[in-house]
């Protein structure tokens, strides 16, 4: 069974205290960043800091993944592997991935680490943030580029500098990319996790909740977080309640009986339904589960 991941959330590599509080909040998944977060003089720093708190941190069931640098020959990603890789994170997530061979070497890399230390294959999982126009334009072969590649990820913020939009409100100038990423993820049977909400300053939780249930209804599985008063009502999103898991029982429940007296398609609380339907629920209840 896939791991869940409904919120994600980002923690400087560089800070101990914070990757502790981010640890403890019940979070699915704490994202240790080596990237955006971390400046160029204090890398080597951050590396170590992280490799510590993977070794001594107790994260419970919280899911502990590691941004490095993106993945260009010669860059600094080779680095932020070899310094981690012996404290055995659950995963590394890959900034601005363009090509299904970025993913191909860093996957190359881990599968060496597992070999040598005994570890099962594809223990160690990868999750691709697409947030660059090439990489939305090759997602069809980054999508099924690796069996360890567990998600893909939409960065909004960065097409939009990458392709030289404005952001609005209404996202519409990253509407195409935005479906296309979880379009190719579930075509390759990959998570999709949505973009960042970056307004820190909003009065109330109100427009992250609609961003976050708009990212549900599209088909995402999970969405990124940067502060850790956006977990809870991102995993709340993406928390089937109660009443929708006993609707849901209660429609496959219908459709069982009427299968079992030779009939397809059927009426049920006024509304015809056939196997579309049945797929929403059966959804609702892998949610819940």
């Amino acid at each position: 069974m896939d791991r869940i991941r409904r919120a994600l959330l980002f923690m400087p590599g560089d800070a101990r205290h914070k990757i502790e509080k981010g640890a403890a909040l019940g979070v699915d998944s704490v994202i240790m960043d080596l990237e955006d977060a971390v400046a160029l003089t204090q890398k080597q720093a951050a590396r170590e800091c992280v490799a510590a708190a993977l070794r001594e941190v107790n994260f419970g069931t919280t899911e502990r993944l590691v941004r490095i640098n993106q993945v260009i020959p010669g860059w600094l990603y080779a680095d932020d592997i070899e310094a981690t890789i012996a404290a055995r994170p659950d995963g590394y997530v890959l900034p601005k991935v363009e090509t299904a061979e970025q993913v191909a070497r860093v996957d190359e890399r881990l599968a060496l680490a597992e070999d040598q230390h005994g570890w099962p294959p594809n223990s160690i999982k990868l999750l691709a943030i697409i947030e660059t126009a090439l990489g939305v334009v090759n997602l069809r072969e980054i999508a099924t580029s690796a069996e360890r590649l567990a998600a893909l990820i939409f960065g909004a913020e960065d097409l939009a500098g990458d392709i030289g939009a404005k952001r609005t409100p209404s996202g519409h100038e990253v509407a195409y990319a935005r479906s296309a990423v979880v379009l190719h993820a579930k075509a390759a049977g990959r998570q999709a996790i949505d973009t960042v909400y970056v307004h820190l300053n909003a009065p109330d939780d109100s427009a992250l909740i609609a961003e976050t249930q708009a990212a549900l209804e599209m088909g995402y599985t999970g969405k990124l977080a940067i502060h850790p008063r956006q977990v809870a009502p991102i995993q709340r999103v993406f928390t089937p309640t109660p009443e929708e898991v006993a609707a849901a029982q209660a429609l496959i429940e219908a459709f069982n009986a009427h299968q079992a007296q030779g009939r397809g398609v059927f009426e049920y609380q006024g509304r015809m339904v056939d196997m579309p339907m049945i797929r929403a629920a059966m959804s609702v209840l892998q949610r819940a589960r």
